[in-house]
């Protein structure tokens, strides 16, 4: 069925700058979004600059925000922002990810945690932190790496699992 997209909010992307979270930047502004939050670790790389500035081109206000979505203070913080800095939000979409492959065996923690702290932390913050708010949607981006498994990702699959699990707490709670 088509997404039906809110244009009088704000509609968070976290990994904004990445190939996976410029896609869903696009389409969310095809479907009428006026305003995109794009949140990232780093500054945009030159292609997702390009994109940022056709974005804007087309009429679309793109706030950009340098956030590490596994600590939950920053996450607050720009969460804080909705209905100050941009229109309150409308939705998120956690796209946030960084891959760092390596035998089971041979997994450091920090090479773990740099995985999992993107995307199962930064998940983890932002259901805790808007439960409590009116969104059309929470989208998060998964892997049937979490069922599956994945040689060489036990991080990835980890951090996919309790991707499942807050979507499915949701879900139960009767949240988007």
């Amino acid at each position: 069925h088509e997404w039906i997209v809110r244009s009088a909010g704000s509609h968070l992307i976290t990994g904004g700058f990445g190939a996976l979270g410029l896609l869903v930047a696009e389409a969310l502004a095809a479907r009428g979004a006026t305003d995109l939050v794009l949140v990232g670790r780093s500054a945009p790389s030159a292609a997702a600059r390009r994109t940022v500035d056709d974005l804007r081109a087309r009429g679309v206000r793109v706030h950009e925000r340098s956030v590490d979505v596994s600590n939950e203070a920053a996450v607050a913080s720009l969460l804080d922002e909705a209905g100050r800095a941009f229109p309150p939000l409308a939705g998120i979409v956690h796209a946030a990810g960084v891959l760092a492959d390596g035998l089971a065996a041979e997994m450091s923690e920090a090479r773990f945690a740099s995985v999992f702290d993107a995307k199962a932390d930064g998940a983890r913050h932002l259901d805790a932190l808007t439960r409590a708010r009116d969104l059309d949607y929470f989208v998060l981006f998964s892997s049937t790496a979490a069922v599956l498994g994945a040689p060489g990702q036990s991080n990835y699959a980890a951090a996919n699992a309790v991707l499942a699990a807050i979507a499915h707490d949701r879900s139960r709670a009767g949240l988007p």
